[in-house]
């Protein structure tokens, strides 16, 4: 028996070590090294959009603009887009404000962004990222009014250019008499078809900005 079984065994080791081990190793190492690994880093040539919609009337008529001055700093990049967004810390100037209409941002600045404490700047940075370089979501700190609150906007990626959307009550920021001030000096512009003025407290963010993306 024992001339029958060593040959059988080395036989057997023989065809394991063959078929398993050694070619899949080689198959492995193989596609660890040709796998492409991808970069992302801020884009300052790019910069970053912020638009916004804000609703008059009692039928939340939206009116749309955005601001034309923002700073944004990033830390450095990594492969993983949350990292990215991580290090995120940027200031909008609120005199920057553009409505497509001179008066309308004359009387943002004055009698909106005025009536508020300290807010010639608003000012956030990111506390928390969820998600992958695909989609997300991120927390901020975001001053306004004085006042610092959590905000979170969900992200998606497309072609390495991120698309936040999300939404603020402006109540959260103790800026009811900042909207009060606004609906009276707008007055009849704020009107609908029932008569009454109304200029509503919450506003949707939509924040855009591209990454670079090199890939190895």
């Amino acid at each position: 028996m024992k001339k029958i079984f060593l040959p059988l065994a080395v036989f057997a080791a023989f065809t394991i070590t063959s078929c398993g081990g050694v070619e899949k190793t080689k198959e492995d190492t193989t596609a660890v090294s040709t796998e492409e690994i991808c970069f992302y880093s801020y884009d300052e040539s790019a910069g970053a959009q912020v638009r916004w919609t804000a609703f008059k009337t009692t039928a939340k008529k939206p009116v749309g603009g955005q601001f034309d001055e923002v700073n944004v700093t990033v830390g450095d990049k990594s492969t993983k887009i949350t990292d990215v967004l991580q290090t995120i810390k940027f200031n909008i100037k609120t005199s920057s404000i553009n409505s497509a209409n001179e008066d309308r941002d004359a009387k943002l600045v004055a009698s909106f962004f005025g009536a508020m404490s300290e807010t010639d700047l608003i000012v956030g940075q990111v506390k928390c990222v969820e998600g992958d370089n695909e989609a997300g979501s991120c927390v901020f700190y975001l001053t306004l009014n004085n006042v610092e609150k959590e905000v979170t906007l969900n992200y998606t990626v497309t072609d390495a250019t991120i698309m936040l959307k999300g939404e603020i009550d402006l109540l959260d920021f103790s800026a009811e008499g900042a909207v009060s001030s606004l609906n009276e000096v707008c007055g009849d512009l704020h009107k609908g078809e029932d008569g009454v003025s109304k200029t509503w407290s919450t506003v949707e963010l939509e924040i855009e900005t591209a990454l670079k993306k090199v890939c190895h």
